[in-house]
């Protein structure tokens, strides 16, 4: 699912990812518009996608975020099953998460 406009892949094709988020050619393309044709203002403040949208499409939306937040923590759960079968310990694991060895233990064990 694309991190931006929260099209399936199934729509999108292609996309292209890091670790917590990925981007489809569409965003991509409106992404360069956008840094093409900005002011040089060098403090730009920034806008919420939420601002952009009337609140029918906001709480259109509301589903599809709480799905992209369900499918990071599944990636998260993913990347600590990799450290825990390289042996890393629970402790390493929590002080990388910013938690306690029993914190993570509790949400990630099983």
């Amino acid at each position: 699912m694309c991190s931006f406009c929260l099209r399936p892949r199934e729509q999108t094709g292609l996309l292209v990812g890091a670790p917590a988020v990925a981007i489809c050619r569409g965003c991509t393309e409106s992404a360069l518009v956008l840094f093409e044709h900005a002011p040089a203002d060098p403090n730009p403040s920034p806008r919420a996608p939420w601002d952009l949208l009337g609140d029918r499409e906001l709480l259109a939306r509301l589903p599809q975020i709480a799905k992209a937040r369900d499918d990071v923590e599944n990636h998260l759960r993913q990347w600590v099953a990799a450290a825990r079968s390289r042996d890393i310990s629970w402790a390493g694991i929590g002080e990388a998460l910013g938690m306690s060895r029993q914190s993570a233990w509790e949400r990630f064990h099983g």
